[in-house]
């Protein structure tokens, strides 16, 4: 089984590069050492984004699971790379999976908010909930073993 983990643009930032990605590399390797094959989609700093995703989606051999990361200014980009992928992949043959700084963040959050009746606010709740239109599935914090879970 082929997985591509993918890294969306952050043209917020000055320099796209300047953060190196450790989270989404330590899934990777976790897959590797339970023999799954890893592709790497780096869209940092490329602003034909989508077209990249075309061009591996159209490769033979090319993955049919999608893990992505997501810090919370790279969400939107995040949304447009998950709709590009569907349009290019029927759903019946594809899984995409958001992970991250932001999914962590705001599910933490929404269990807060639950736990005080959503007292001052329920942002982060809605915010997890509409996500869940976007994503097939949502792993948050350390995913090196939720990934397991998220693929099956």
């Amino acid at each position: 089984m082929k997985i591509c983990l993918i890294i969306p643009p952050s043209p917020f930032l000055l320099d796209e590069r300047v953060f190196v990605q450790l989270g989404i590399l330590k899934i990777a390797s976790a897959l590797e050492q339970q023999n799954y094959s890893v592709d790497m989609v780096d869209l940092s700093g490329v602003e034909n984004y989508t077209d990249v995703l075309t061009d591996y989606v159209k490769r033979k051999g090319s993955a049919s699971i999608f893990g992505i990361t997501a810090t919370t200014p790279q969400v939107p980009y995040a949304v447009k790379i998950a709709n590009h992928l569907k349009l290019l992949l029927p759903a019946t043959q594809s899984k995409i999976i958001l992970g991250g700084p932001h999914v962590t963040l705001m599910h933490t959050a929404a269990k807060r908010e639950a736990k005080k009746n959503f007292v001052g606010s329920d942002r982060a709740t809605k915010d997890a909930e509409a996500l869940k239109n976007y994503f097939d599935v949502l792993v948050c914090g350390d995913g090196e073993i939720a990934i397991f879970d998220a693929i099956h």
